[in-house]
Formats: C-alpha cells, sequence, structure tokens
C-alpha cells in the first residue's frame, strides 16, 4: 500500500476516534451538518492542534531568546534584519495562498491532468523567483544599511551588518516553502502550519546550545537551519500526498491575464500593508533603546494569538468556499460564522488584557529581562490585543471576498485605507506625545478595525454584482 495511502487510512481512523470521545448531541449535529460546514471544522481541529504545537515551539524560542539577549541592542540588530526579510517571504506567501489555491481547488475538481502540468510550471517560476529574490536582497541591503539612515545605533547596526548576506537565505527558503504549502493546502492538507515551527525551534536550540555572550551568531544560524528544515520537510509531506514537486523544464508561462490581474491587486494590497510594517521598524528604531525589542516581543506574543486564530480561519476556510458552487451558501456561512468570530475574538482581547503582564513576566522575566522590561512589553500587548476580533472578522470577510475574481482590486482598496488610517495617526500621536511604541500598537488596532469596516463596505458591490 502505498505510503500516502497508509497516511491517510491511519488520519481518518484517528479522526473517528477523536470523534468518538465527544458528546452524543455533538457527535449528531457534526454528523448532520453540511458537507461543507463539516470540511471546515475537520480543518478547524487539525490546524488547531498544529499551530498550538507550533506556537509552543514557538513561545520555548522567545524565551530562550529574551534569557540570552533580554532587550540588548544586539537583537535588536538582528530584528531588524530579519523584519525586513520576513516582509518579502510573507507578502509573497499571501499572494500566492489567495491566488493560487481557488485556482488549483478548481483544476483540482475539473481538469486533474491540467492540475499537474500547471503546478509543475508554476514551481519552476516560483524557484527562479525565489532565487533572484534571496540574491537581491542580500546584495541591495548593505548599502542601506551603511547610510545609518535607518536611526539603529552602532552596536544594533554592527550586529544587523553581520547578519544580512547570509539571512538572506531565508528569503529564497521561505518563498519556495511557500509554494509548496499553498499546493497541500489545496487539498485540504495542513502539515505545513507545523513545518513552519522548524525555524523557532533551530533558533531556540542554537542559542541554548550556543556559548553564552553576546554573539549574534546562534540566532544566525539557528534562522538558516530552520528554514533549510523547513523546506526540506515541506516537500517530502507534499510528495508523501501525490503532489508533483518537479520543475518543469524548460519552463513555460502557466499564468492567465485574469490571474495575474488577481496576483497584481493582492501584490499591491500586501505591499501596501507591508509598508506599513516597515515604517513601523523604523519609527521604533528612531525611538529611545528598548522600544523597538519591548514592541517585539509583545507583538511575538500578540502574534501567537492572532496567528493561532487567524490561520485556522484562513486556511480552513478558502478551500471550502472556493469549492463551493452555491454563492447564497457562501455568503449565510460567511455571515453566520462573522459574528461567532467577533465575539470569540472580543473574549479572547478581554482576557490577554488581564493576564498580559503576567505572562510576559512568566516567559521573559530572566536573565537580561528586568521587571520594567516585562512593564513595558505587558503594556505594549494589552494595546495590541484590542485588535484581535476586528482582525478575526476581516480574514474570514476576506476570504469570501478573494472567491470572486474581482475581490482582489477591492482587498486593494480596503489595504490602502487601511494603512493611510495607521500611518496618519501614528504620525500624529508620536507629533503631539512624542516617541513612544504604544502610539505604534494604537495605530495597528486602527488599522484592523478599518480594514473590517472597509471590507465589509466594499463588499456591497459583490453582492450587488451577483444579485445578493
Amino acid at each position: 500500500m502505498p505510503n500516502r495511502v497508509v497516511v491517510m487510512a491511519r488520519l481518518s481512523r484517528l479522526e473517528r476516534q477523536l470523534l468518538g470521545l465527544l458528546p452524543a448531541p455533538v457527535q449528531a449535529r457534526l454528523r448532520d451538518t453540511h458537507a461543507a460546514n463539516k470540511a471546515i471544522v475537520r480543518s478547524a481541529f487539525w490546524l488547531v492542534l498544529f499551530v498550538l504545537a507550533a506556537k509552543l515551539v514557538a513561545a520555548g524560542k522567545e524565551m530562550a531568546v529574551a534569557y540570552r539577549y533580554g532587550t540588548s541592542v544586539t537583537v535588536e540588530g538582528y530584528l531588524f534584519v530579519f523584519n525586513l526579510l520576513s516582509w518579502p517571504v510573507s507578502l509573497l506567501f499571501s499572494v500566492m495562498s489567495a491566488v493560487f489555491i481557488p485556482r488549483l481547488v478548481a483544476l483540482q475538481r475539473d481538469e486533474p491532468g491540467a492540475a499537474v502540468r500547471w503546478q509543475r510550471q508554476v514551481t519552476t517560476w516560483v524557484w527562479l523567483l525565489a532565487l533572484a529574490l534571496g540574491v537581491g536582497f542580500a546584495s541591495g541591503l548593505r548599502p542601506l544599511l551603511a547610510t545609518g539612515w535607518l536611526g539603529l545605533e552602532p552596536a544594533a547596526l554592527a550586529a544587523a551588518q553581520a547578519v544580512l548576506p547570509w539571512l538572506a537565505g531565508m528569503v529564497t527558503l521561505g518563498i519556495v516553502a511557500g509554494w509548496h504549502a499553498c499546493q497541500l493546502m489545496s487539498r485540504q492538507r495542513h502539515a505545513n502550519t507545523f513545518l513552519e515551527a522548524m525555524p523557532a525551534l533551530a533558533i531556540g536550540v542554537a542559542v541554548l546550545a550556543w556559548p553564552t555572550g553576546p554573539d549574534v551568531s546562534p540566532l544566525l544560524w539557528g534562522t538558516l537551519i530552520g528554514f533549510v528544515v523547513q523546506a526540506a520537510l515541506l516537500l517530502v509531506a507534499v510528495r508523501m500526498v501525490g503532489i508533483p514537486t518537479v520543475p518543469a523544464w524548460p519552463p513555460e508561462w502557466p499564468f492567465r491575464r485574469t490571474l495575474l490581474g488577481s496576483a497584481g491587486w493582492m501584490l499591491a494590497g500586501q505591499f501596501v500593508m507591508g509598508a506599513a510594517g516597515v515604517i513601523d521598524q523604523i519609527l521604533l528604531a528612531h525611538m529611545p533603546s528598548g522600544n523597538l525589542a519591548a514592541y517585539g516581543y509583545a507583538n511575538r506574543l500578540m502574534a501567537l494569538a492572532l496567528t493561532l486564530s487567524a490561520t485556522v480561519i484562513g486556511r480552513a476556510f478558502l478551500p471550502v468556499l472556493a469549492a463551493e458552487a452555491d454563492e447564497r451558501l457562501r455568503l449565510a456561512m460567511t455571515q453566520r460564522w462573522a459574528w461567532r468570530l467577533f465575539w470569540l475574538g472580543s473574549l479572547g482581547a478581554v482576557a490577554l488584557m488581564v493576564l498580559a503582564e503576567p505572562i510576559v513576566a512568566l516567559l521573559f522575566e530572566r536573565g537580561m529581562f528586568s521587571a520594567y522590561d516585562t512593564r513595558q512589553t505587558g503594556w505594549l500587548l494589552q494595546l495590541l490585543a484590542l485588535q484581535w476580533p476586528f482582525y478575526l472578522v476581516w480574514i474570514l470577510w476576506f476570504q469570501w471576498l478573494i472567491t470572486f475574481a474581482d475581490g482582489y482590486s477591492i482587498f486593494w482598496r480596503c489595504a490602502l485605507i487601511g494603512v493611510i488610517s495607521k500611518v496618519i495617526l501614528t504620525l500624529l500621536l508620536i507629533g503631539i506625545f512624542g516617541w513612544n511604541a504604544e502610539f505604534i500598537c494604537i495605530g495597528v488596532v486602527v488599522s484592523n478595525m478599518t480594514h473590517w469596516l472597509s471590507t465589509v463596505y466594499f463588499s456591497k458591490e459583490i453582492r450587488s454584482k451577483h444579485g445578493r
């Protein structure tokens, strides 16, 4: 029996066993629900397990880094470069998942043979683009750092320059991994979600195993090794499901004009949203020492909570919504789940605000991380928690929006409105009250609120166009 058949049989048996542990009324309700909702619940279940495991690994990494480096300028230099290089990776992954997954779902349903050919062609172009961007960032960012315009202190600048040429490899590896993750998710397989923890695991091991000292080498080599392991394991997982991974050669152009148009709007929207994050990093670099690192710790803790929920929403809903031909059912599911997620996000935000400082103290307050650092980071985390309900509802509406070809241009408009409101408010608060990271947090909350409201408003165009 092929390995992938064995794996699928074991997963199905495990699902039945876990279902049997639920109360009888819950089991009956799950059995009687619509097939689309069953697929969402099944995907959400595995995603919760994978995301929880991945985030536990990430939390352990943050504890190790905080213990060894605290809020030192060394970790600020590494974080500055890491955040800059993460931007193209996350940007292109967002574009590929939003544009390629609906296309893959349709092809695999209607033309399986064409789906195989198309994936091999896309693999070729993604690998070439990933290699070019990795080389480009390695050579292009060094002169920018050398200018001193980015506001880093001398020690932080030295750390940033030391990690840059090598750390740029994460761009190539991250983009390649992102494409193959899209292939898995189009089949409603989500092992890639756990494999995203490999860089964090490698960083944690490197930081703990490396000889003590302020050297940035453990962060650098841990990051690179982690990305290599992630990409390699992801290729194995994709092949086990029976998905093609070998590039087509000579390369053929696989992208239709409509697909490129959707990708263009998506890329523009993600670029604008990513640029807002880069602006935040530059503003934080100009603030008094400690603000960038404290915000980084708070933002990564917030990301643990947001990613746990948003990853489940995005990856569980998009393949199901894309496969659902009944537009009325698609809209009804989105509206019903939106209210549920808003209240769940609100409860989560309240709980996180109450527990923010104890969580920071439990995770980080040791070694170089002081009680003052705990108070500062906890306060920033409380502010960031306010975005939770708006973020979750926006993520859900976005999945519905991109099941329509004309939804991508609406995403661009919503992204632009959200970022403009964020930047204006942040600069206004800094101009009035001074340079403090809490105003970056307030800008993030307002941005997510604006994204949600504008997405719901402009979605009326889609609904009226399709007679809903």
